[in-house]
């Protein structure tokens, strides 16, 4: 009798502690699909633009035409500032500084960040440039970014002349589809 006493004991032990391991947990999403759209965030380090100044994230897709290792169709960027809190950079307005845009083979775009079009303020604007790049066709998380080149620069607004730029190789990490934004 103790020894059947003791058994449901434990099991009633066991499960509440695997219920509030799922209680504490937190709550976990739920997706219809398997195979959802993930993006690779390129990230750049650190820049400061001042008066005068422009900040410009450039990207190109440099897939030939013919490729056959990669599926066809264009390729989605997304392009952004963050502050040096890891905050969207955001215009008059409050609506952030991005560009989305769909590369075909061969094309490119760019963002620019003029400083001279914010209020008075710090005398330097320190920003990180972040390019989000999500490949045509079904997603395979084996093809590496390679085919989308972005580069960051800083332009004198009087002349148009590149103060520096910079190019890879920068930190890349997966991250989960747009929400819409």
């Amino acid at each position: 009798m103790k020894t059947k006493r003791r058994t449901v004991t434990a099991l009633a032990l066991v499960a509440l502690a695997l219920v509030s391991l799922g209680i504490f947990r937190g709550e976990r999403r739920a997706h219809a699909q398997d195979t959802l759209p993930t993006g690779d965030r390129i990230s750049f380090g650190i820049v400061g633009i001042t008066q005068g100044q422009t900040a410009r994230i450039n990207v190109a897709n440099a897939l030939t035409p013919n490729d056959p290792n990669w599926p066809p169709g264009p390729t989605r960027v997304v392009m952004t500032f963050l502050n040096s809190d890891g905050q969207l950079f955001r215009n008059r307005d409050g609506s952030p500084i991005r560009r989305a845009a769909m590369l075909e083979r061969g094309q490119a775009t760019f963002l620019d960040l003029n400083f001279d079009e914010y209020p008075p303020g710090p005398t330097r604007i320190n920003l990180r440039a972040v390019v989000t790049v999500f490949p045509p066709g079904p997603t395979d998380n084996a093809l590496p970014p390679g085919p989308i080149v972005p580069t960051v620069e800083v332009i004198t607004n009087a002349n148009g002349r590149t103060v520096f730029a910079l190019s890879g190789p920068p930190a890349v990490r997966q991250v989960p589809p747009p929400t819409g934004d």
